[in-house]
């Protein structure tokens, strides 16, 4: 019995029972547009890149579901079901402290993955689980890389402003500037030339 959790332009989220506990099903669909060649072969690599990412990102500390099994001939991943609630949606209820609290342990996790020259790719807080124990969890790596250049690291903490801007317009200077505090208490002075350029990617979108 499968149960859709989430559907989006690359892939489905479904949760389901195996094994007698619940877990997550990602599968890679099609993209009608695509020559079938390029398709599968995209569906493949992204799949595959996903699961890899996902093991280095535990590696670094940053808590991410567990890959159970791929199957990239399906474009398939089962991983762990991780029970609570996006980022995006607490944000609109819990309190300052709290969600300040939760914005500073976001920037701190997103500085374990630039440590490792990985970047996620989508940082957003509907990419954040907070579990009931108020510990947070990353999801979805499709787009992430790694060997990760400031320029990559830069456009990671752009996306962070950016989507706050959009999505958590009242409270985004605040989570801004919590998040940034976590990122910055990891990274130390090393964090410098990864906000620099974050705010040079900043001016080039206002221009062009």
């Amino acid at each position: 019995m499968k149960q859709v959790l989430a559907k989006g332009a690359e892939s489905v989220i479904y949760k389901m029972d195996q094994w007698g506990d619940p877990y997550v099903l990602k599968w890679r669909q099609s993209k009608p547009y695509l020559l079938p060649d390029i398709d599968m072969q995209l569906r493949k690599s992204r799949t595959s890149r996903e699961c890899k990412m996902l093991t280095a990102a535990r590696a670094l500390g940053v808590p991410t579901p567990a890959v159970y099994f791929v199957d990239l001939n399906k474009y398939t991943i089962l991983m762990d079901f991780i029970p609570g609630i996006q980022l995006k949606e607490l944000a609109e209820k819990a309190s300052q402290s709290v969600l300040l609290s939760l914005s500073r342990d976001f920037g701190k996790l997103i500085a374990l993955l630039h440590e490792g020259n990985i970047v996620h790719g989508d940082p957003t807080t509907s990419n954040v689980i907070v579990s009931n124990n108020s510990r947070l969890w990353i999801v979805d790596f499709g787009l992430s890389e790694s060997n990760a250049t400031v320029e990559m690291k830069g456009v990671d903490l752009h996306l962070i402003h950016r989507a706050l801007e959009t999505t958590h317009w009242e409270v985004q200077e605040k989570m801004l500037e919590a998040t940034l505090e976590g990122y910055i208490g990891v990274l130390g002075s090393s964090a410098e030339p990864i906000l620099s350029r974050m705010k040079e990617i900043r001016e080039r979108g206002r221009y062009h």
